[in-house]
């Protein structure tokens, strides 16, 4: 959530980096209604002052009518407060974050910029095949009996497919427990505060799935810095205790609303995927820098599996709504020829921070903290892994970082 403040003294700026993001939310409203809400709050004010001033001693029946008239007044007013009040924040809550100076301005995602490639492009002498039509992998996905026992984008991992997704993401998670983020289990249903809170809601409401309205009203996390980020909600940290850094993997869930006819055939877009995410608690001085060392991980644990790949700087258009600045990593798919997303790294500033109420305490005061979130690793990764080291004969020879996690070196058709 922005700072009101600043929205009054920058109108202009707020609202172009909004409808650089496509958001349609009124910022001329979002001030009307706050000119309302500061102009009533000072008349409220104003009518308790007076009332506390009259109401010392014994009153007479005319003192009496008029604080009885006072009060109703206040009554009467601070409805109308609530009802602004109300208002304000759900406005405010409809505003992306303010984008950071460096992030390219396009209105779809055929404006992200491609900063870098990364790894040897693969060379084949045959037509590499998709995943999930290789001999040695297609027993071992079953699309079909997942969509049997839950719908359509569910599948079972079984065999050696297994195998290598744990083998994958130890190896990743290693890579990044080195780094300094401390291991975290969080919980995968939150309430709606900690998705508000992260700015997930409003705007990505219709792709996370709710559980059991009428009773539990819980939500299931389509990434674990929604937990991450709210371990701390209302806290306040000794800046000594900066940076704070974690990471977790987690099942998560997402609708795919918005994909009906994209990626049916195999499991690269579904309902259901692991993830290691990655989250950092920093001063403001320092999230860009962390941002920068983030995204740094991430190009490591790609690397790391000799994958080729490509770093995308996330114009306006397709850039999340807590987040300024975001990079993508995007992994060589040969049998699609194109690029898919692996990664993404998000400084999302104080936005988070200032709808959840955290702080930290150093020299300056009580300041909000800037958090910035990563991904570490997802299914995508090994689904890359087997595009780019298939054989002619349908065999994945995998890459040598996977040795210590997994007693073979090569999925057999």
């Amino acid at each position: 959530m922005l700072d009101i403040a600043v929205i009054r003294q920058n109108p202009e700026l707020i609202k172009k980096s909004a409808e650089s993001r496509n958001a349609t939310v009124s910022v001329d409203e979002l001030l009307d209604v706050d000119a309302r809400v500061r102009a009533i709050q000072s008349e409220v004010d104003a009518l308790r002052h007076d009332l506390k001033s009259r109401s010392k001693g014994k009153p007479s029946d005319e003192e009496r009518t008029v604080l009885q008239a006072l009060s109703h007044s206040i009554k009467e007013k601070e409805s109308v407060l609530s009802v602004d009040e109300t208002r304000r924040t759900e406005l405010l809550m409809q505003l992306p974050n303010i984008n950071d100076p460096e992030t390219p301005i396009a209105a779809t995602e055929e404006g992200n910029i491609v900063i870098s490639r990364g790894g040897d492009m693969p060379q084949f002498d045959f037509e590499p095949l998709p995943y999930h039509e290789l001999p040695s992998v297609r027993p071992f996905i079953k699309c079909e009996e997942g969509a049997r026992t839950s719908g359509s984008r569910f599948y079972y991992l079984t065999g050696p497919i297994a195998e290598l997704q744990r083998a994958v993401f130890r190896a990743a998670s290693d890579l990044i427990a080195a780094e300094g983020f401390g291991l975290v289990i969080p919980p995968l249903l939150v309430r709606e505060r900690a998705m508000y809170g992260t700015g997930h809601f409003p705007a990505d409401r219709f792709e996370i799935y709710r559980v059991n309205p009428t009773e539990d009203d819980l939500y299931l996390v389509g990434t674990a810095e929604v937990p991450l980020v709210s371990l701390h909600d209302s806290e306040t940290f000794d800046e000594a205790d900066l940076p704070k850094m974690y990471m977790a993997e987690t099942t998560c869930f997402r609708r795919e609303a918005g994909s009906y006819g994209k990626d049916q055939a195999g499991i690269l877009r579904v309902h259901q995927f692991q993830k290691v995410e990655m989250v950092a608690f920093v001063t403001p001085e320092n999230s860009h820098e962390m941002h920068m060392r983030i995204r740094a991980i991430e190009e490591k644990v790609v690397a790391a599996f000799g994958l080729h790949y490509q770093m995308v700087d996330i114009c306006t258009g397709d850039l999340g709504y807590p987040a300024s600045r975001k990079f993508d990593i995007e992994a060589w798919f040969p049998s699609q020829k194109k690029y898919r997303e692996l990664t993404s790294t998000s400084n999302t500033t104080d936005y988070q921070a200032r709808r959840l109420g955290i702080h930290f305490k150093g020299a300056g005061g009580r300041e909000l903290v800037h958090t910035v979130n990563g991904t570490g690793v997802t299914d995508r990764l090994w689904l890359a892994i087997l595009e780019q080291y298939q054989t002619v004969d349908g065999s994945v020879k995998l890459p040598s970082i996977l040795k210590n996690y997994l007693s073979w070196d090569t999925l057999k058709s």
